[in-house]
């Protein structure tokens, strides 16, 4: 089977500071095929998909997103490796590989390791966040559909939210956070049909394809305000979110018609009662 990373000398340009195997030894490679296998599916099933993954395989060695999916795929496999590269089962139970030049190393720096290698993986997958939307089928992909479900796509934003470590997993827990909130205020002010034109353009960087890029620009930057709001204070600002419906509402009737012929919009239209001539009274 063709993977992202087919033998050792591939691999040790991803794995530096490795030892070269001596005669008779399994090389890094053989040691953790296994995790590089898992790694790499990880990946596919979580971010690429089936079909892009087929495709990147193909790319040669010089191709940006061929280069990121690589170190992806060394720092997971390594991350779940460590644990085991240092240990022999003997007829006693387990030991650690040592001998007179080589000291193991101390339970910290195993997991200031591991936690390096899990901060090299989380920030190169914000790089190839940023790169999949041009590649071969991922807009047609249920990946594509997770990231594109709210306006959230960026994984900085974790670290604009306080988070320096374990970004992956905090993203989820926000992705998950931010389903409930956007599906809220789609329903009660901003609508779905708009919405999803606000989240189509931001992922794809499609603004310019929009009839007033500006208009939507700027819709989009107050919406994400007020959502980065919620998730900071768990409280929904409702003054801003007013005043963003009412800067939809005052545009010109040809701007974000997806909104204005949305059944959200009729929440807001007057329907209070008005004094008439013809009316024997009035109410206050």
């Amino acid at each position: 089977m063709a993977m992202l990373i087919n033998d050792n000398d591939t691999l040790k340009k991803y794995v530096p500071n490795t030892l070269k195997a001596v005669a008779g030894e399994l090389s890094l490679f053989e040691k953790i095929q296994y995790h590089l296998l898992q790694a790499e599916q990880w990946l596919t099933d979580t971010f690429v998909s089936s079909d892009t993954m087929s495709r990147i395989r193909t790319y040669s060695d010089n191709t940006p997103l061929l280069h990121y999916c690589r170190i992806v795929t060394a720092a997971e496999a390594m991350r779940h490796a460590v644990p085991q590269l240092d240990l022999i089962l003997t007829p006693n139970g387990f030991g650690i590989v040592s001998n007179q030049n080589v000291i193991p190393a101390s339970k910290e720096r195993i997991e200031r390791l591991l936690l390096s290698l899990e901060k090299q993986r989380d920030d190169t997958l914000q790089i190839i966040l940023t790169m999949l939307p041009d590649a071969h089928h991922w807009t047609a992909s249920t990946q594509y559909e997770y990231f594109a479900a709210t306006l959230f796509t960026n994984l900085d934003t974790i670290h604009q939210l306080g988070f320096t470590d374990h970004i992956w997993q905090h993203y989820q827990e926000v992705h998950a956070q931010l389903l409930t909130i956007e599906q809220r205020l789609e329903a009660d002010y901003f609508s779905k049909p708009l919405m999803d034109t606000l989240r189509t353009a931001n992922i794809l960087s499609s603004w310019d394809s929009l009839a007033f890029p500006d208009k939507y620009r700027c819709l989009y930057q107050r919406i994400f305000a007020i959502e980065f709001s919620i998730l900071r204070t768990d409280e929904y600002p409702i003054p801003s979110i007013i005043d963003t419906v009412n800067f939809i509402r005052t545009q010109p009737s040809n701007i974000f018609q997806e909104w204005k012929s949305s059944d959200t919009a009729t929440l807001f239209e007057s329907h209070g009662y008005k004094n008439k001539k013809e009316c024997g009274g009035y109410f206050f």
